[in-house]
């Protein structure tokens, strides 16, 4: 049961990433190229924050289990 768990979160975290990159790529915003580094910056950040972690977690459960 824990593995169907796991691999359903991953691939809704996979799924999420993919919209995500797919909803910050806006070409027909006229203020596009302005805002796109401020915006895959905030991309980056969030994913290293809770992907990071999230991670190591999983390893440290699969470890000590």
């Amino acid at each position: 049961m824990n593995n169907v768990l796991l691999i359903a979160s991953a691939i809704i975290c996979i799924i999420a990433l993919i919209i995500t990159i797919l909803v910050g790529i806006d070409p027909n915003d006229k203020d596009y190229h302005k805002t796109a580094k401020s915006r895959i910056t905030l991309l980056t950040t969030f994913y290293i924050v809770t992907f990071v972690p999230a991670l190591g977690f999983a390893i440290i459960y699969f470890l000590t289990r």
